[in-house]
């Protein structure tokens, strides 16, 4: 099987983030995963990209450190793969993980920033993406109502485990997937290269681009990795 993280911050775009992109390759060599997705904070989450830029250096930000990761990860034979983390309610601290986005999709939406989470669950489907409910049920400082329920409507799976989360808060996500009949995923959370390799997704393919992780998400030919374990 081929492993991939779906979960990852990098330090040119998330603020809360340690290593740089080409680090993460490295890891992913030693540890035997196929690829990455990276999934750095958006506008409204802890973006290390200044809010002051207009639209198209905002997201060329992203684009481009995304870029030069993939351009390394080609030269290791390693995947790279263009996702975001976005705050879904203003103030909630409540995040959604976006797949199957383009740079470009972005760039041609600066609209994006202003959506609430259902137009924004349908510009990423209408646009062939995949939402997936982050952490649900986490404890933290910056959420002030970890117990709020989410919508199921506008997602379409949950991350029930997440590396960085407490059992407690993953059992809750696990409980709350299986209410909704809604997919799981993993997610290591990375921050810094030391913690990867713990977490993510095994495809029964190498993820060839964004299309192919939709698909292989949507029609579950995944098993999940938890604490370095393919289960």
């Amino acid at each position: 099987m081929y492993k991939y993280e779906m979960h990852l911050h990098s330090s040119a775009c998330s603020a809360c983030a340690f290593s740089d992109a080409r680090k993460y390759i490295d890891e992913a060599i030693e540890t035997g995963y196929a690829g990455m997705v990276f999934t750095n904070h958006f506008y409204h989450g802890n973006t290390a990209v200044s809010r002051l830029l207009p639209w198209e250096d905002f997201v060329g930000a992203f684009r481009d450190d995304y870029l030069r990761a993939k351009e390394y990860g080609e030269s290791k034979g390693i995947d790279v793969l263009f996702g975001i983390e976005e705050v879904y309610e203003e103030g909630s601290g409540k995040e959604i993980l976006i797949y199957g986005l383009s740079p470009e999709d972005l760039l041609g939406c600066p609209d994006f920033l202003h959506f609430n989470v259902y137009e924004m669950s349908d510009f990423v489907r209408n646009n062939g993406g995949y939402v997936v409910c982050a952490h649900p049920f986490r404890r933290r400082d910056y959420i002030p109502d970890p117990d709020l329920v989410p919508d199921p409507s506008f997602m379409d799976a949950v991350e029930i485990y997440n590396f960085a989360n407490s059992e407690e808060d993953d059992q809750k996500a696990v409980q709350f997937a299986d209410i909704h009949q809604l997919p799981g995923i993993s997610g290591g959370d990375v921050h810094t290269a030391c913690n990867f390799g713990q977490a993510g997704l095994a495809f029964y393919e190498r993820i060839s681009d964004n299309s192919h992780l939709v698909q292989a998400l949507k029609e579950g030919r995944y098993r999940m990795i938890r604490n370095g374990e393919i289960v």
